[in-house]
């Protein structure tokens, strides 16, 4: 069990996470392939996924094990703010952490040796590391970012009109079947027997869609709090809707479309950056893409630029859903 502990001014400050974080969904995305468990949703990307694995992508899953611990320096919480962000995160983690991290899992499990000299702030491994991370997002989740986006964008939702309406009491209560809230503890079933005091942190609320049988939080208690919680899935009608889009436009395009049609009213730049887990200059480009290709369009609206898509792209999401109907 895992008991967390607030405070007045804990309640006062608990948030709910803006958006799908990419780096909590990276790594629990991998303990579904290992450990083949998840809802149908998430077993249709499953099938699609193990085939665009690599061996260097898999040097990842050896860190991300279906059962047991996996490294807290794996999901720092810049995540929020992206995939390149939350990458450059771990890039730049302290090497005592992650020597205290790593030998938190050796306890466990023997690790490989790229692994321990990662351990030993051997730069060529963090490096090696990242380009892993970024190239798993961008094989196996960028095409499928869109939909994720969404089904956490509504879960969100949820969460925030409870809190509105009824009160922060409402939303712990009803969070999770796995969580129950006795005031001023949240208990939440876990593999382990602990507690964590947030004394005046606050806690923040990452809704999750590769989040599997019960929430999970990082293990070290010095970090930023987090509980991680599993949304529940909407039905998938159109499994598979991405390929087609895809071989047209690249993964991350047709990411980025899908997430725009996702806003009728249009989104930022940083917005559509946040949907897709990419750096701000990378969907820049890629709106201007597909905004010379007639699928987006750009309209001021007071300090920002918002993205729109076009009859066109509307005509090109609505054809692609019906090929796989």
């Amino acid at each position: 069990m895992l008991r967390i502990h607030f405070t007045a001014a804990d309640l006062g400050s608990l948030r709910l996470a803006s958006a799908p974080d990419p780096l909590w969904e990276s790594l629990l995305s991998q303990h579904v392939l290992a450990s083949g468990k998840g809802p149908p949703q998430v077993q249709t990307w499953r099938r699609r996924a193990v085939t665009r694995l690599t061996p260097h992508m898999r040097i990842l899953m050896r860190l991300a094990p279906s059962t047991g611990y996996s490294p807290d320096f794996l999901t720092p919480t810049t995540g929020l703010r992206g995939i390149e962000a939350g990458i450059d995160a771990v890039l730049s983690t302290p090497p005592e952490r992650l020597r205290a991290d790593l030998a938190r899992m050796s306890a466990q499990r023997p690790l490989p040796g790229w692994a321990r000299r990662l351990a030993d702030g051997d730069r060529p491994s963090l490096q090696a590391l990242g380009a892993a991370m970024r190239d798993y997002f961008d094989a196996v989740l960028a095409s499928s970012w869109g939909r994720i986006s969404a089904q956490v964008a509504g879960e969100r939702a949820r969460g925030a009109r409870t809190m509105t309406d009824r009160g922060v009491d409402r939303l712990l209560t009803t969070l999770h079947p796995q969580v129950r809230w006795e005031a001023p503890v949240l208990r939440v079933a876990y593999p382990d027997d602990r507690d964590l005091h947030l004394d005046g942190r606050g806690l923040v609320l990452v809704p999750s869609f590769f989040c599997w049988g019960r929430p999970v939080t990082l293990r070290a208690a010095d970090r930023p709090p987090v509980l991680v919680y599993p949304i529940e899935h909407d039905a998938d009608p159109h499994q598979g809707a991405d390929r087609n889009l895809v071989a047209l436009l690249g993964r991350t395009r047709s990411a980025i479309l899908r997430a725009a049609g996702d806003h009728p009213h249009g989104c930022s730049t940083g917005e559509v950056a946040r949907a897709v887990g990419v750096s701000a200059s990378s969907a820049s480009e890629h709106v201007t893409t597909l905004r010379r290709a007639g699928l987006l369009r750009s309209r001021p609206s007071g300090k920002q630029v918002l993205h729109v898509v076009t009859d066109l792209g509307r005509a090109l999401l609505r054809a692609d859903r019906a090929d796989e109907g």
